[in-house]
């Protein structure tokens, strides 16, 4: 326990020196041997990440953007949906193979004056925007994303997300095999990604899509499923959505859901500027408890100069 005491008044001491502004260079460790850093800020609260090794996998529908997993209304005119049908009913004359032309002229002739109908439907704004909002309700049934960020320094990032700069950053090695499958980085963009009713399957742009106004988070989104998925033949697979969907206040959609992650994983772990010696405590103990002692352990400060954080390795 001495020995553990000792350490703690170290780490103590070296951050007090550090908030009175002995601040070294900007450095970029952002990498640990060469290697790419996953972080994850988090409240003080959010201790029980690192005691438990649980960490949630978050709906689309619960995270902090409106517009996650959720479509525009597709922005196309007359003309561009009269060729889409027409497409469409000349696939279906091919489907039945008419032996006579002329019987197949009669088929699309008379189908071409369902145009009006069939434009008026797949037009309807109402219809439209509930079937865009329906995938993100789909989405929360079958799975949840981690949100991580590629940089530890963000000055908001640390303000929101490790509030007020109270919290933590957990940096995990990008390279572990826990990341071998699931991991999309996120494009931010101008333009959404839209929904075309006309077919059956939804871009899997839109699972990776944000605003630009997301860009300085500099996401790394891992997806875990919460259901099995179940097979369709010649090898693939499928996430089997609801039937029915609840109501979009449901409690379902906001469920908090846990998993595992190997500790081994960890790779750092960041004080932020205002976290309190007592949270600082905590977080090495449980770096002890779990044998983690590789796990680098640093500090967020300002920069003495620039809007910049600094975060220097204790």
């Amino acid at each position: 326990m001495e020995k553990h005491s000792t350490e703690f008044n170290w780490i103590d001491t070296r951050a007090n020196t550090l908030r009175h502004g002995y601040f070294s260079n900007n450095k970029r460790l952002i990498y640990f041997g060469g290697v790419l850093q996953y972080f994850k800020y988090l409240s003080p609260q959010r201790i029980d990440v690192l005691e438990n090794l649980k960490i949630r996998y978050t709906q689309a529908i619960a995270l902090n953007d409106p517009f996650e997993v959720f479509p525009a209304i597709i922005d196309k005119g007359e003309d561009w949906y009269y060729k889409q049908f027409l497409a469409r009913i000349e696939a279906e004359a091919e489907q039945f193979a008419f032996r006579s032309a002329v019987k197949k002229k009669q088929f699309l002739r008379a189908r071409k004056k369902e145009f009006p109908n069939f434009y008026r439907c797949y037009t309807d704004e109402p219809w439209l925007m509930e079937q865009a909002y329906s995938i993100v309700m789909l989405d929360a049934h079958v799975q949840g994303y981690l949100s991580l960020s590629k940089t530890n320094k963000n000055i908001l990032m640390w303000s929101h997300y490790a509030q007020s700069h109270e919290g933590f950053v957990i940096g995990f090695n990008s390279q572990h095999s826990y990341f071998n499958f699931g991991v999309s980085e996120i494009e931010y963009s101008e333009k959404r990604p839209f929904l075309n009713p006309l077919q059956g399957r939804q871009d899997a742009s839109l699972f990776r899509t944000k605003s630009i106004d997301w860009a300085y988070e500099q996401e790394v989104r891992k997806s875990m499923e919460f259901v099995k998925r179940r097979p369709i033949g010649n090898g693939n697979t499928f996430l089997p959505y609801p039937e029915v969907l609840p109501d979009h206040a449901d409690e379902i959609y906001k469920k908090v859901r846990l998993f595992d992650f190997p500790k081994d994983a960890i790779s750092s772990l960041v004080f932020g500027w205002k976290s309190t010696n007592e949270l600082r405590r905590s977080l090495v103990h449980l770096l002890e408890f779990h044998g983690l002692s590789s796990v680098k352990v640093m500090q967020a400060v300002p920069h003495s100069r620039k809007y910049e954080m600094v975060v220097e390795e204790i």
